[in-house]
């Protein structure tokens, strides 16, 4: 009887401790899917952003390709995106000098 006893003790205990590691795997799955889900929203932000700079340098519109350039390293800065950060942020300060450069000349 203190078998029985012993062994429904620790199957509940087991039951117990199975039930909150699946209880944290499904809450850090959740977690992960929000933000991969986060992550392709700001991909898709920064793709729309690209063609507004690209717009907005066939129209010679220094000043909404930098703004709009601007953005785009933000994003890539707030997704966390390595290997298009330097780029992005290159791309901002040829953008916004040539801005400034057109500002000086008008």
């Amino acid at each position: 009887m203190k078998k029985i006893l012993f062994l429904a003790t620790l199957l509940l205990s087991i039951s117990c401790f199975a039930q909150s590691n699946y209880t944290q795997y499904a809450q850090d799955r959740i977690n992960q899917y929000k933000h991969l889900t986060d992550k392709i929203e700001t991909l898709e932000n920064v793709v729309r952003l690209k063609g507004l700079v690209s717009k907005a340098i066939e129209n010679e519109n220094y000043d909404l390709a930098c703004k709009a350039q601007s953005k785009i390293y933000d994003l890539t800065m707030k997704a966390q995106i390595r290997d298009m950060i330097q780029v992005s942020k290159d791309q901002k300060d040829a953008y916004c000098s040539v801005q400034k450069y057109s500002l000086l000349n008008n």
